[in-house]
This record gives C-alpha cells, structure tokens and sequence, in this order.
C-alpha cells in the first residue's frame, strides 16, 4: 500500500460525493418545501416550457368562465326587459279586440281602449330606451346590427335582421319562377284567366275570394194580375188594337114615349171589376113619362146608378145614337172592366121599343202595347212599342209566352240563337216579371206611362210607371275583404276578364289576380272560393355564396360561402331579380368566452321602441305599432294583425336570447369549466411534486450525507499511519 500524504484521494473522492449529495438534498429540500417539481428552468426546461403555457391557457380560461357569467347576467337583463313589452303588447292586443266589438261598444268605450293602448306603447318606449346593464343600454338600437342598401334598389329588398361584418356586401337574386295561384271552386261564374290568374303582389298562401252579391239583370215586377183568366161572367182577357169598354146596348134608339108605354123600368146590372168579387145584381128603377126618349133614359139610368153605391163611378149610361140605342157601359176602358145585364122588367102595359136591355154580358178590351226603354250590350232601345197579339188570353204562361213573341219583334236583337236580351216570365205565379238577360248596373229597363189612362195594357198588368230607370245588379266579390264589383255580365259574350284588387289603386302593397267572368247565362252567383297562390321563386346569394331559395313576400336568411355570415330578408313580389350593394354596420354585443384570440361571440339586440315593432304588413292601415288606432272596426282589425307581428319579433328576439345564454354561453361555460380542470390537472402532472417520491429521495441524500461525513473522517485518519514509520 502507498502512503501518500499530499494527495488524500480518499477524502477527495468523499468529499466530492458529499458535495454531490449535498446538492441532491438541497433540492429534494426545495420540491418537499415548495410542492413542485420544477422550481427552477434547470430542474425540467422542456417541462417548464409545457407547463407555463398550461399555466396561461388555466388562467384565461378562468378568465373566459368569469366573462361567461357575467354575459348571461347581461342577457338575463335584457330578457327581463323583453318579457314586460310581450306583457305589455298582450295586455293591447286584449283591448284590440275588445274594440273590434264595435257592434257593443259605443265611443267612449272605444276611446278608453285606445287611450289604454296609447299609454302601453309609451310603456314600451321608455323600456326599450332605458333598460341597461351599468351603463350600456340594449333595447334602444345601438347594439343592432344595421345593414342598409346603398344601391338603387331595382330588386326590391327588405332587410329585417343583419348578421353582416361591417363593410360592404353583395345580395345577388335571380327569377326562377314566376307566381302562380289556382281556386278550388269553379262553379261561381268566375275562373282564372290565363291558367293560373297572373296573380301580382299576392303572398304565398290561401287567399279569400268572397262573392257577396250575385250579379243579376234589370228588372220590372208587375203588382199581381188579377185580371188575367176569365171574367165571372165567362169572358177572357183580351187585347186589340182598339181599346173598348164593356159595353150592353138596346139596339135602336127609343122612340117617344106614349101614354100606353109609360111608367117604371127596372134594369138588373152586376159589375166586376180587375178580377175582384162582382158586385152582385143591383136593381136600378127609373119613371118613364110621355116624350121620353133614349137620352132621357140614359139621363135617368145615370141619375139612378149614381145612388147606387155598389156602381157609382163604375158604369154609366149614353145615347148610343141611332143603331145603339141606350148603351150600359163600363166608365173606363180596358180588359179589366166586365159587367152584365139581366132582363129589364117594367110595370108598363107593353115596354117602349128599344127601352129594355136583354140578359147579356160583356167585358173591355185593353190596348195592347206596352212601352219600354232599355239598356242591354246589344244597344239602347228608346221608347220602344212591344205590341202583344190581339187575341184573348186564358193563363199567365200563354200571356207571357205572347210577350215574349211581342218583345222579339218590337227589339229584333235576339241573341244566343233565339233568346231575347229582353224577357218576360211568370212570377210568383200571379206576376210578370220582365228582365235583361244581361247583368250588371251598366244594363237599365224603364217602363214608360204609354196610352193614358186605363185602357192601356200597362194597367191591366198592374205594372207601375217608372221615374226612375231600373238597373240591374253588380256583382260584388272581396279579394282578402277588399270589395270588387263586377257591373257587366252578358247574355252573348264568351268570357270577359276582371282583375280583382285586394287594395286601393294607391297602395304600393295592392295585389291582384285577373279571372275570366262567365256569360250571363250562368251568371256570378254568391259563394266563396279560395285562392291559393305560390309567390315567385328566387335564387338569392350573399358575398357570391351558395345560392337560396326565396320565395317573394316572405321572409327567408341566406348566408355566405363559409356560412359565417347571414341575412334575413325579403323579397318584392313583383321583383325581376338584380344585385344589390349592403353597408352593414355592425354594433352587436361581443363577448370573449374563450382562452384564445379569436374565440368570441357575438349577438345583436334590436330596437325595441314601439316605431320599430310591428313593420312591413303587407295590407294594414298602420306602418308599426306606434301607429295603431282601435277606434274603427278596420283599424282594430288591422291594430291585431300589428300587435301580433309585434309579439312574434318580440318572442322570436327572447328566443335569440335564450338560445345564445343556453347553447351558447352556458354551454361553453360548462366546456370551459372542464377544460380549466383538466389543464389544471395536465399542469399538476408536469410541475408538482410527488412527495413520497420525494421524501424517499430526500431520505437517501440525508443517509449519504452522513455516511459521505463519516467517510471524509475515515479518509482524513489515514495519513496519520505515516507517523509510525518515524
């Protein structure tokens, strides 16, 4: 064995592992004390490295749950606000259609539900203008997403809701399709015209036609013809060219009286009268005296029917002159006068020659023309004759059937082969009823006065005199309730095409379908049908994205290439189709709900105020809620369909809101949440100390430490061998 004293290799190497062990424990010190594994780059660069980014990505996502909880706070606030308007706007809606009771409800009453309505919508105004979350309001607009059109507009966009980026954009449409309708009832007098109606400006849907009054022809009803038939004497009615009275005759004239034929004479007379009940056989007695002749009797026979109250003003009596003798007649002329005689009886010795009337009877003669103007598509007539057959007529249908021959040749314009435009027909059994074939008010028919007095054919058909024309009857139909009439309807004409409106001609909104109306023969007859319409077909696209289909007057979104963009809107119905240029400005709500840049959402809140509720109601008095008037029937109907609109932008706002707090903030919360713990749990792995690992590591270094002391000891005592060798 060497024995060196200079060098002590022994207690060099001792104490280097001491040294060594010294270290390790100092560090297995620092792990137990600190609780990591790392305390210093040199203890695990790369895992460090790993675990500082760990570090940040748990300390934003904490951050990103904290923003999250106060978003939903925010959106909470909003709903709040949102559900008080639907209560508001419920609350007016209730008083609408109480007002739309207008049957019940006087003024007053109206006028309190509209002041009731007034002060709900400055309700909501001053909700939507207030309500905020610290300082930031929510409801008045300033967080809206705006998007406007900056071009001319050919095509016709309404832009409802914007989830633009601010700048500029690009909606493109294209026409597929044009509109179309089709009606469910044919059998109106009235079908579309051209297949399908051509329908403009009508929304996709079922639209009501309503033919509340049928079309018909002018017309003239007689009173009830009561002289028509048989008289109770066994005579008919009868017509000629000549009006007569009804009329018994002695047959000669009565020579002078002389004493031997002298003394009372007693003429039996019944009379009927426009076929009422005769009067019964009245006795009428006069005194003949010497030099009486026929114009004394006819002066007596008079004198004697003029104390007779059942013939009074109904018969008299004339000088018939030679050849007619006395004559027992009817006061007026005409058909509807009829009277009879019974044998005369007289208390002279033998009766005057001629001075006796013979058991006979006798009924009146009318003229038989009727005078008329009228109206039909086939021209005017002026004071037109209609002459009926001299004849006698037993019924009303040969009466009539005789007219109608006299109105073909009075008119000459028979149409559809052999039917007049002017007719006769039984009515009421009892009436005749003359017409147009035609229909509708542009057609007249005017019964004039004619011959005067009684013996015209005109009063014996108890048919008045008109001041006045008689016009026929429009049709008269509701597109959607807006009223149409229809003034023409012929008897001749195939088809004739009606374009009906369902507004007036200055309502940008009007909409129209054009229908084929029947002839008159079929006629327009009340009933209702319904409309069904598709709107034209579009092809929309955004930025150059994906093409959409749309169809014009509804609302429909389409979106970009990457659908990270959208836009609702519609399209005008009577739309071509073009581009056109957006600004969007956008002012939505953003929130940052996650660890990284880029990870935030955002969502616009709308106006709220009452002037931004309740817009672009195709067909409505009111432009938006702030408008309504419920103190007329239309406007409290039109006041409903406005508050409803009203309540589904509000609902459909509250549901944004909701779906945004549930699927999207509370989600993510619950997502953030995990990652946060598992991040947490990935940077334990790496960086935390594993101490019972540790306290073995730390035991062993405390052993070395003093086993390493004790060796240095060992190795320093060494040398000292040395001195034995001196």
């Amino acid at each position: 064995m060497a024995l060196r004293i200079n060098h002590n290799i022994a207690s060099l190497n001792a104490n280097r592992n001491l040294g060594l062990t010294s270290v390790n424990m100092e560090k297995s010190m620092q792990k137990l004390s600190s609780g990591y594994r790392i305390n210093v780059a040199a203890d695990d660069p790369a895992g460090l490295v790993i675990s500082e980014q760990f570090r940040a990505q748990v300390a934003g996502l904490n951050r990103a749950i904290q923003n999250s909880e106060g978003s939903i706070t925010m959106i909470q606030t909003a709903e709040g606000a949102l559900t008080e308007i639907n209560n508001l706007l419920i609350s007016m809606r209730e008083l609408a259609i109480h007002a739309g009771n207008e049957g019940f409800n006087d003024a007053d009453q109206l006028a309190a539900d509209q002041a009731e309505i007034e002060n709900a919508i400055k309700t909501i105004d001053r909700i939507a203008a207030t309500t905020q979350f610290g300082t930031k309001k929510l409801l008045d607009g300033s967080k809206e997403n705006v998007a406007s059109i900056t071009s001319n507009d050919s095509t016709g966009l309404t832009i409802k809701n914007s989830g633009l980026s601010s700048g500029t954009h690009y909606v493109t449409t294209t026409k597929t399709a044009d509109s179309t309708s089709s009606l469910n009832v044919q059998n109106l007098g009235l079908s579309l015209s051209n297949t399908d109606g051509d329908p403009v400006n009508l929304t996709s849907g079922v639209h009501n036609i309503d033919v509340v009054q049928s079309s018909a022809g002018a017309e003239k009803i007689s009173g009830t013809v009561t002289s028509i038939g048989n008289d109770a004497f066994g005579n008919a009615f009868t017509v000629a060219g000549t009006a007569t009275q009804a009329s018994i005759v002695s047959g000669g004239a009565i020579a002078a009286v002389t004493a031997g034929v002298a003394g009372s004479y007693t003429y039996y007379v019944n009379f009927q009268e426009n076929g009422g009940s005769a009067t019964g056989v009245q006795s009428l007695t006069i005194d003949a005296v010497v030099d009486d002749v026929t114009a004394d009797f006819a002066t007596k026979l008079t004198t004697a029917i003029g104390n007779n109250a059942a013939l009074a003003g109904k018969v008299q009596a004339v000088d018939g002159g030679a050849g007619v003798g006395l004559k027992l007649q009817a006061v007026n002329e005409g058909t509807q006068y009829s009277i009879q005689t019974l044998a005369t009886t007289t208390t002279a010795t033998a009766a005057a020659a001629n001075s006796t009337l013979a058991a006979a009877d006798a009924r009146g003669v009318s003229l038989n023309v009727l005078n008329f103007d009228w109206n039909t598509s086939a021209g005017a007539n002026v004071g037109t004759a209609v002459t009926l057959a001299a004849a006698s007529y037993a019924d009303m249908d040969a009466l009539v059937a005789a007219l109608n021959v006299g109105i073909v040749a009075a008119a000459d314009v028979a149409v559809g082969g052999t039917d007049e435009e002017l007719y006769a027909e039984v009515y009421d059994t009892n009436k005749i009823r003359f017409a147009t074939r035609d229909e509708g008010s542009l057609y007249t028919l005017t019964t004039n006065a004619g011959t005067a007095g009684t013996s015209n054919l005109r009063s014996a058909l108890n048919l008045s005199t008109d001041v006045a024309a008689n016009t026929g009857t429009d049709a008269v139909l509701t597109l959607d309730g807006y009223t149409n009439t229809i003034n023409r309807v012929d008897w001749a004409q195939s088809t004739t095409t009606k374009t009906l409106e369902n507004a007036a001609l200055t309502d940008s909104d009007r909409g129209t379908v054009t229908m084929s109306v029947g002839n008159a023969q079929t006629g327009i007859n009340a009933g209702s049908m319904l409309l069904s319409v598709t709107a034209a077909q579009f092809d929309v696209r955004l930025d150059g994205g994906p093409a959409t289909s749309v169809s014009g007057g509804t609302f429909g979104s389409v979106f970009n290439s990457d659908r990270s963009e959208s836009l609702q809107l519609m399209i005008d119905l009577t739309s071509s189709g073009g581009t056109e240029t957006i600004n969007s400005t956008d002012q939505s709500l953003v929130f940052q709900i996650g660890a990284n840049v880029g990870q935030t959402e955002s969502i616009s809140l709308r106006n709220m105020s009452a002037t931004a509720l309740g817009k672009n109601i195709v067909d409505n008095l009111f432009n938006d809620l702030s408008k309504i008037d419920v103190t007329t029937t239309q406007g409290a109907q039109d006041s409903q369909s406005v508050i409803d609109a009203a309540i589904n932008e509000v609902s459909t706002t509250r549901g944004t809101l909701g779906s945004f707090q549930k699927n999207t903030l509370e989600s993510n919360l619950r997502n953030l949440r995990i990652a946060s713990q598992n991040l947490q749990a990935s940077e334990s792995q790496i960086r935390d100390t594993d101490m019972a690992m540790e306290m073995s590591n730390f035991t062993q270094a405390q052993i070395l430490m003093q086993a390493g002391v004790a060796m240095i000891s060992q190795a320093n005592q060494a040398p000292q061998v040395v001195l034995s060798l001196f």
